[in-house]
Parts: structure tokens; C-alpha cells; sequence
């Protein structure tokens, strides 16, 4: 990443310009910020996704110390930013097989996740990082296995999210294996993270995820099953909405 005196303060400042009072109503709503919900005490500003990845775009070349301040901001929309400047570079490098610089990419991830404590963050990066890191065969799946059985709700849908990329590539493996892993693991984040990406998944392999699905039939949870079941024809589906196992 070339620094160029790209500073994280001034990427705030154009992010503030474009907050929305409304918006940030609706994202506090959105995102759950209420006492007791998963998002509690999370603080937004009021942007869409579009105007943050819009803003952003100018600031891909920011160095490690600045996209760490934005990683330590307390308003979400801020955090995202920062991701989206590493999800870019790290799909650059891999796309380049540049595999150092996807390697310090994903080490700074690691060393930042608590950045990463909303289910937009994660999907939005792990995948791109992780996922990528592991394809391309600087890391292996042991750093998934690890963040899969973490007390952490989002390391756990870190590791399920990350899947993603070996499914794009053809291999839906990794993805069974965490997935029977994390069925009962009693989020609703997590019965939506495993539901969608055992639907990627199907679109890969139909019959493999139907006869894991038919094999978990009583651990999967009926959030889990209704997502991993959206793209089947309409009759398969409710066959197995109707399934007594």
C-alpha cells in the first residue's frame, strides 16, 4: 500500500459531510444498537453502503497506522471504511498473487478483528481476506478452526462467512465441515451465516448439501434450513420444510 500522506482524519471529515440524521435512525434500527440486541452500543452516523464505498474509493492507498485509526473509531460506518480499504487491496493482491502483501493484509485483520463486531463487517471482509489468504495457500484452514469454536459470535461467522471463497472455487468441503460444526450454536447470526452459505453451496453441489442437510436434519435449525433451502424449486423446498427426518 502506498501511504502518500493519505490520512484517515480527512476520510472521516468527507464521511461526516454525508451523514444523514434519518439514516442514522435507520441504521441504529437496522443494526440492532438496542439494549439487550446484538449491536448494542454501536454508533452510526447515518450513511448507505454506496456513499461509504463511494467516499472510500479515493483512499485505497492508506497505510496500516492510518486504516488502524479507522479500525479504532467508534462509529460503525467509519470501521466499515477502513475494511473496505483492506477488502480492496486484499482482493488486489490476490488477484496479483502477490502473496506477501496478501499475507500482511490478513495478519493485520487478524491483530484488528475486534473492529469486526457487526454481521455487515464481517461479511463485507472475511471472505476477501481470509477466505483469500487460505485459497491461495498462505494460510491453511487451521486459523478457521480456531476462530470456529471462539466464545466470539463474530469470529465464529468469520470462519462460516470465510467458506465463501473455496465455494466460489469449487469447494464446498470446508464449508460441510464448519457448517456441521456450528449447527448448534444458538444465534440467530450464525443459523443465517450457515443457512447462507450451505445455499452457496447447493448451488455448487445440489445433491452433496441435500444429503448434509438430510443427515442434520434435527440439529439444523429452522432458520438455518429456510436459507439453505431459498434457490431449490418450490416443491423441493417445501419437501423439506415438510420433512419429518
Amino acid at each position: 500500500m502506498n501511504s502518500n500522506a493519505i490520512l484517515a482524519s480527512d476520510l472521516e471529515k468527507e464521511l461526516m459531510l454525508k451523514s444523514s440524521p434519518e439514516r442514522k435512525k435507520t441504521n441504529e434500527w437496522f443494526f440492532k444498537t438496542g439494549k439487550g440486541e446484538y449491536g448494542e452500543g454501536d454508533i452510526f452516523i447515518g450513511l448507505s453502503n454506496p456513499d461509504v464505498r463511494g467516499t472510500t474509493s479515493k483512499y485505497l492507498g492508506m497505510d496500516f497506522q492510518e486504516i488502524k485509526k479507522l479500525l479504532g473509531s467508534p462509529i460503525h460506518e467509519i470501521r466499515f471504511a477502513g475494511l473496505i480499504i483492506l477488502t480492496e487491496n486484499a482482493k488486489k493482491a490476490f488477484r496479483k498473487k502477490d502473496n506477501k502483501s496478501l499475507k500482511i493484509i490478513a495478519d493485520f485483520y487478524l491483530e484488528n478483528r475486534k473492529a469486526v463486531n457487526n454481521w455487515d463487517l464481517v461479511d463485507l471482509s472475511s471472505y476477501s481476506i481470509l477466505g483469500n489468504t487460505i485459497q491461495a495457500g498462505v494460510y491453511d484452514m487451521q486459523i478457521l478452526e480456531r476462530l470456529s469454536s471462539s466464545d466470539s459470535l463474530w469470529d465464529r461467522r468469520i470462519a462460516m462467512v470465510s467458506t465463501y471463497t473455496f465455494i466460489k472455487h469449487g469447494d464446498i468441503y470446508p464449508t460441510l465441515a464448519l457448517a456441521g460444526k456450528l449447527l448448534d450454536n444458538r444465534e440467530d447470526l450464525m443459523h443465517k451465516a450457515v443457512g447462507w452459505m450451505l445455499r452457496e453451496a447447493w448451488k455448487v453441489d445440489p445433491k452433496l448439501v441435500e444429503s448434509f442437510i438430510i443427515d442434520n436434519y434435527s440439529r439444523i435449525p429452522r432458520t438455518a434450513l429456510r436459507y439453505a433451502i431459498e434457490k431449490m424449486d418450490e416443491e423441493k423446498r417445501q419437501e423439506f420444510l415438510k420433512w419429518e427426518g
